[in-house]
This record gives structure tokens, sequence and C-alpha cells, in this order.
């Protein structure tokens, strides 16, 4: 039988104990026990999440003799409050597919937590998972891209399943996870498969973590999967890929800066994984594009530094971005950083994202007025307004109220130059 849950504190459900346990008849207990029932939680969005909450920081929480919980959307989470005093704990929670396969979550917690979402000596755990087409969309909402430097994509590497995962600061574990044999249609499908988180804050797919072979029929499983905390209150959304051609990472860091017309160049990435070399790109006008260095790459999954330094007399803005390419022929494109070279009399437009705070930095010759919207990440404006920029180097502060923690686009412009930029927002 089915039961479509909404939210509910304390549960038990059975085939036994049908209409006096969703009434809350049993709320005395703190534990969820399915016993042939097939819990199915509905209707929980991104921005509109559904919790199944267990108040119980016993191994026992969740108590599964047949049955399990039905989630398959991002929205439709199950929190566990594990208890502070219980620190090297297994919780299971029996999540699956329709009323036909079995794909649970174990959760190897190791330590306690403390700091955002600490309540009540609770340490929360709350989790999600559902399935997608074999192209992978949608992507969980706060992924903003599966395609960079590492040469995998979400058509070729990525099994076609989601975990969402939200754990306190300072909750220390791992955790096993399951998925359908016929969600992985990776071009590798029988090799061997890691989860990659993707780091909100950074913007960046992490490192791979933890380690099980591929399987098309059946179920198969990746065990000892690193959890790391994330204190800002923001799910950490993890695939599982190929560790032949691991999600494609991103750059942790990309920078550039101008002393006495000396430009340093610097660029670190996590993965270069089939790379036969990297090429520095300059621009002047971002149609032209010059190779000025080409560095040989570790082609190992690991974090590699880089450095470039020559003598820069432009005086305009200064454009580069990193060009990737690969064994097969095919190359990744960076995203552009921008630099003004030393002394250059140009004029610029940037933001920068503090928590809650937007800071909008202008350096102007004349003073001018600047227009600035932000746009949540399906385009929706949420703000606009304008001030006027002072002459030379100025900050400007945009403080945000009542605004929901999540990745925006931020947009300024003046009469000359304009800014466009993905900003991590974050409200206490």
């Amino acid at each position: 039988m089915f039961f479509n849950i909404k939210i509910y504190n304390r549960l038990i459900l059975s085939c036994m104990l049908f209409l006096c346990s969703l009434i809350g008849s049993f709320a005395q207990n703190n534990s969820l026990v399915l016993n042939g029932a097939f819990v199915n939680i509905n209707n929980g969005t991104w921005s509109n999440p559904i919790y199944l909450v267990v108040n119980s920081g016993q191994p026992t929480a969740i108590v599964r003799n047949s049955g399990h919980i039905i989630s398959e959307m991002e929205g439709n989470f199950v929190q566990l409050n594990t208890n502070d005093v219980i620190a090297a704990t297994d919780f299971v929670i029996p999540f699956g597919y329709s009323n036909t396969d079995y794909l649970p979550v174990t959760i190897h917690k190791n330590s306690v937590g403390s700091g955002v979402g600490h309540i009540n000596n609770a340490s929360p755990i709350v989790v999600s998972t559902w399935g997608t087409p074999a192209n992978n969309l949608l992507w969980a909402n706060s992924v903003s891209n599966m395609i960079g430097i590492a040469g995998g994509n979400e058509l070729n590497s990525v099994i076609d399943r989601w975990w969402q995962m939200l754990a306190s600061t300072n909750v220390s574990a791992t955790f096993d996870v399951t998925y359908r044999g016929v969600e992985n249609t990776t071009s590798n499908p029988t090799g061997i498969f890691n989860a990659q988180q993707f780091d909100v804050p950074t913007d960046i797919w992490l490192l791979s973590t933890g380690t099980g072979s591929g399987v098309t029929t059946g179920t198969g499983t990746v065990n000892n999967i690193s959890l790391i905390p994330n204190g800002l209150g923001i799910s950490a959304p993890f695939i599982l890929s190929s560790n032949l051609s691991p999600l494609p990472i991103d750059l942790i860091s990309f920078t550039a800066n101008c002393t006495d017309n000396v430009m340093n160049i610097n660029w670190t990435d996590a993965s270069e994984i089939n790379v036969v070399n990297i090429e520095l790109q300059k621009s002047e006008d971002l149609n032209t594009w010059t190779t000025i260095y080409t560095a040989s790459p570790s082609n190992q999954i690991s974090i590699t530094n880089y450095n470039f330094t020559y003598n820069e007399v432009s005086d305009k803005v200064i454009y580069y971005r990193l060009k990737t390419n690969n064994n097969d022929g095919n190359f990744d494109l960076s995203e552009e950083i921008s630099v003004i070279p030393c002394g250059a009399k140009v004029e610029s437009l940037n933001a920068f994202s503090d928590g809650n705070i937007i800071q909008v930095q202008s350096n102007f010759q004349n003073s001018c007025n600047v227009n600035y919207s932000l746009f949540d990440i399906q385009g929706k404006l949420i703000t606009t307004g304008n001030y006027n920029a002072n002459t030379g180097n100025q900050f400007f502060v945009i403080s945000l109220e009542q605004i929901a923690s999540a990745i925006y686009i931020f947009r300024a412009e003046s009469s000359k130059t304009m800014c466009n930029k993905k900003l991590l927002i974050t409200t206490p």
C-alpha cells in the first residue's frame, strides 16, 4: 500500500497500522516503522521543500521490515534529528523507487554537530534522492554546470540519479548510496564509480570520494562517501561518476593582477584526467584570443597550481581564459577573467557577496549613475535600483533582507561598462 506524506514529526507506519498511524494515535513513538508500507513523500520543491521528520538519535529511528520511502523529487526530504550523545552510529534511510527497487542510504555518523541548525541537542541530517532521464535533466537546482576541464559530462560519465545531503556544521560522517542498474547509461557502465559533491559556495565540483563497481541490472552501491558539512543551510548535491572520466571539476581559482607593469596570473584546478595541455589565452575585445603560455598538465586527480608572469604595456582592459585540450581532440574553455593593466585609465564595475550583503566596486574617471538588478537562477527579477558612483575607487553596499539562501545573478551597468556576475547569497 502507498501513503502520501507531507509533514509529520513522529510517525509509525505498517500494513497493520493504517489510519491510526496517519492521524497520530501513536505519536508518542519517536520512530518510523515500515512493515510492508510504501511511504510516498509528495510535492516538495527546491523553493518549498517537504520534510518527513524523525525525532530520534537512535539507530532504530527508522525500522524497515519491508517497503520503503519514496522520495523521487529534489524537495522531498527525510530528516533525522540525530542525538549528540550518540556519535559513532549508523543510520539507514530506507529509500526506494516506486514499489520495486530498494535504494537505501546508509549514514555512518562518527561525530556530533554544532552551529546552524543545531537545536535542542540534535544534529539534523537531511537527505533526498531522485532519478532523472538519461540526459540527467533537470540538474539539482543549485548546480550551475556539468562540463569543464576533466573530460566527462552528464551524458557519458554520470549515473542518472541525484542525492541531496544537508548536515550541521562539524558533523563528521560517511555514507553509502544505492542506484538502479537501468540508471547507469554511462559510456563505461561496468567500471568503477565514485561520488562527487557540488560545492555550492564555491560553485565547483569537488574531488571524487567513495567507490563501487558499476552495474546495469538490479541495484549498485557506492560506499564510504565523505560528507562535507555545510553550515550555510544549503543542501549539497551528489552524483555518481565514472572514475575513468570524472565529472568535470571547474577551476578552484583563476586570478590575475598587475604590479609595475608585470601581469601575474595564477590558477588552480583539481583534476586533469586525459588532458594534453592547458593554454592561457589573452584578448582585448573578447573576440580575438592569443595563446601566451602553454602549461603541461599533471594528469592526476589532485590539486595543481600554475603561475605565469609577463610584461603588459596595454592601457586597455585585458581578458584571460584557459583552453584545456583533451586527448580525444575536444577542448574546454574556462570563464573569462579581466584585469586593469598598471596605470591604465579605464573604467570598471565589479561585485562581491558576503552573506546577504552585495558590495559593488566601481572605478570611474568621472562620477556617473549605476543601475543594478538581481535575478534568481531562473531569471526572475528579485530587486533593482540605482546609485550615483563617485570619481575613483568606490564601494556601494546593497543589503538584502528576507531573501532565500541561493545562487543569484547580479547585473550592474553604467553608460560605459557593465558587470554580470553569479553570486551566492546567504541569510542568517
